[in-house]
């Protein structure tokens, strides 16, 4: 695998989609069953909503360096969420996936926030979305070993695009 570099590429066939997900559905999920209904396969997500409870993690540290993720923070009651933005890519072996980062309040009005976890976040009421497919960019998530975690290289996969 060659090194991994800073990038750039233009979306210049990029459509935008806004959507909503019924309560009961998973979050992270419904997005991806609805991405592949359209045929999106890269694009950047948006959302906001209430959700059931949450699910998320973050990195962890380990004598100053990072060292993988920490075991999954889960607050089982109804949160609202505040702000998800994420990543619609194919992981390593050609699948669907996002990469989903959130802000949730407690009722105690407490904040917690981390990298979301599919299966974790059931919508409570309603979560509503936005997703802007990039066209002839596509994203790939791979595990990258020089960083110890799994990271989103983007690509121009057709013709009209820098």
């Amino acid at each position: 695998m060659k090194e991994r570099v800073s990038h750039l590429f233009k979306a210049s066939e990029s459509q935008t989609y806004f959507g909503s997900i019924c309560a009961g559905e998973d979050l992270m999920d419904k997005i991806i069953e609805l991405c592949e209904q359209h045929g999106i396969r890269s694009g950047m997500v948006t959302c906001i909503g209430s959700l059931k409870q949450a699910g998320f993690t973050v990195f962890k540290m380990k004598n100053g360096c990072t060292d993988g993720y920490a075991p999954p923070t889960v607050i089982a009651e109804p949160v609202e969420l505040i702000q998800a933005t994420g990543f619609i890519c194919e992981d390593e072996h050609g699948k669907l996936d996002l990469h989903l980062h959130g802000i949730i309040e407690k009722q105690d009005e407490t904040v917690s926030a981390g990298h979301f976890l599919r299966g974790y976040n059931k919508v409570c009421i309603t979560a509503e979305y936005c997703v802007i497919s990039a066209g002839h960019v596509t994203g790939k998530r791979h595990y990258d070993p020089s960083l110890g975690y799994k990271v989103i290289n983007f690509h121009h996969s057709g013709v009209g695009g820098d």
